[in-house]
């Protein structure tokens, strides 16, 4: 499971991002980019595969970012979470800076996706996590693979930067709820397939929507609780 290292609670009133949320029926949820769909992220729906191209920034706040996010990130400063407005979608979040351990499974019909963890909490309740990548493991450059291999080789710590929800979901014919906590990357591919197969650990950056998750505050104050 992650290990909680930082976090923060968060408004964003005035961001600039051209991703939003989409609410479709019953417990159904997409992530859009400029108003198309590109991910269902809702809890009775499966994993899939999207690819978001987020266009419309300044190249100088955007070279910043990625810079920051390559070196690693070890607190959640206000300056910086401010630069990363323009990527989030209005809202309130959590910010959460996380210690992951990923671990790529891949579906028979071709979809991937990180297992990042998974706790009871309880006899009747547990907490899976995932991780979601917006690309194909196959589109990634095997030399940028390589060189972030090389890097937590040496205990570098680069960071990827997701949206995450947690949602709470009740299978059919039994009473467990199953706590999906799920981190949508933005940023940090590369990095997050180098750390499966170095078999290390790499830090997540994770604006956890509060808003948006299908779970109540009660829920969302134990999922914190677990991961200290």
């Amino acid at each position: 499971m992650s290990k909680l290292l930082s976090y923060k609670e968060i408004h964003i009133r005035s961001s600039t991002s051209p991703i939003a949320y989409k609410q479709a029926g019953y417990r159904q949820r997409f992530l859009t980019i400029e108003g198309k769909e590109i991910a269902n992220t809702g809890i009775d729906c499966e994993t899939c595969l999207f690819y978001a191209a987020v266009s419309g920034m300044d190249m100088k706040s955007a070279t910043k970012i990625s810079n920051r996010l390559n070196q690693g990130i070890n607190s959640l400063d206000q300056e910086f979470l401010s630069d990363l407005s323009c990527l989030i979608p209005n809202g309130h979040y959590m910010a959460t800076l996380l210690k992951v351990y990923p671990r790529m499974k891949r579906e028979a019909h071709g979809t991937e996706y990180y297992k990042a963890g998974l706790r009871n909490i309880s006899s009747m309740r547990k907490i899976e996590e995932y991780i979601v990548p917006i690309q194909s493991s196959e589109s990634l450059n095997p030399i940028a693979i390589n060189d972030y291999m090389d890097r937590v080789d040496l205990k570098e710590t680069p960071t990827a930067l997701s949206i995450s929800f947690l949602d709470i979901k009740y299978p059919l014919n039994h009473f467990d709820e199953i706590w999906v906590y799920s981190h949508f990357l933005l940023d940090g591919h590369h990095k997050m397939f180098a750390a499966d197969k170095a078999q290390k650990p790499i830090t997540l950056l994770s604006f956890l929507s509060i808003d948006e998750s299908f779970a109540n505050k009660k829920q969302l104050e134990k999922l914190f609780q677990v991961l200290t």
